[in-house]
């Protein structure tokens, strides 16, 4: 199999990686999984015979893998397609549905957030990412980037285990981790207004947050000020310091004030 740079593609082959995903996903007959990226097969080959006719769907896309994933696993749903733009709610319908991936470093969060934004999202994301992004996702205050408060705003994640380089081919240069993210059932109605806040409050790291917003005129930066005292942080804060709950409160005190 020639493995391609453009699609990130680290295809997993130690066994005991591959059952502990699995494991983790706990495949049940009824509910509808994803599975993005299975490129050779390693984690298909488990899943397939778990799954009845319907309730496995693959997204590949490479076009060269597209054949072979149809000819080996006739009872799932092979769609070519890029799983950063493609639309889970198309393919889900309404359906229960769990996502699984080994996913390509280039585009995982993409993907991940991607699937967390549909109409009908994953219940759960069983995802193979870089330890180094996955540290990113579980970040706490002081530490936040704009990924972590996606994460926590629309997710429960926790870290399942970590993984070696040497349980892909070819090996990465970096460890992996594997994550599991619940998608949250009270998702707040404003989750979308929250992280455009996030995207402006993070355009200049080293800037305090105030000076950020009123650059980009979001809130003057008095205002902004009055609110972070409110919500009991110095008026100096930085966007990295802020919980995904402070992220909420100041986001809804802005829309009060406008």
């Amino acid at each position: 199999m020639t493995l391609k740079k453009s699609f990130g593609q680290h295809f997993l082959h130690e066994k005991t990686v591959i059952q502990k995903i699995v494991d983790a996903i706990n495949p049940n007959e009824t509910e509808l999984i994803v599975e993005v990226g299975p490129g050779g097969g390693a984690l298909t080959e488990k899943l397939a015979p778990m799954k009845p006719a319907g309730k496995l769907i693959l997204i590949e896309a490479d076009r060269d893998l597209i054949a072979p994933l149809k000819e080996k696993y006739e009872q799932a749903e092979v769609v070519f397609h890029d799983a950063v733009t493609i639309s889970f709610d198309d393919i889900t319908q309404s359906l229960s549905w769990n996502l699984v991936s080994n996913l390509p470093y280039n585009a995982a969060a993409a993907i991940i957030m991607n699937a967390l934004t549909s109409h009908n999202p994953p219940k759960r994301q069983i995802v193979m990412v870089q330890k180094e992004q996955a540290d990113r996702m579980l970040a706490k205050p002081g530490a936040m980037s704009l990924l972590t408060v996606a994460i926590l705003l629309y997710t429960t994640p926790k870290r399942l285990f970590n993984v070696k380089p040497g349980a892909f081919n070819p090996p990465p240069k970096i460890d992996s981790t594997v994550l599991e993210l619940f998608t949250k059932t009270d998702l707040p109605k404003d989750a979308e207004q929250i992280i455009q806040l996030a995207k402006v409050g993070f355009s200049s790291r080293r800037k305090q947050l105030h000076r950020n917003l009123s650059d980009a005129k979001e809130c003057a930066s008095g205002e902004v000020k009055t609110l972070l005292k409110e919500i009991g942080l110095k008026e100096t804060v930085r966007a990295q310091e802020l919980s995904i709950e402070q992220w909420i409160k100041l986001s809804r005190g802005i829309r009060k004030q406008a």
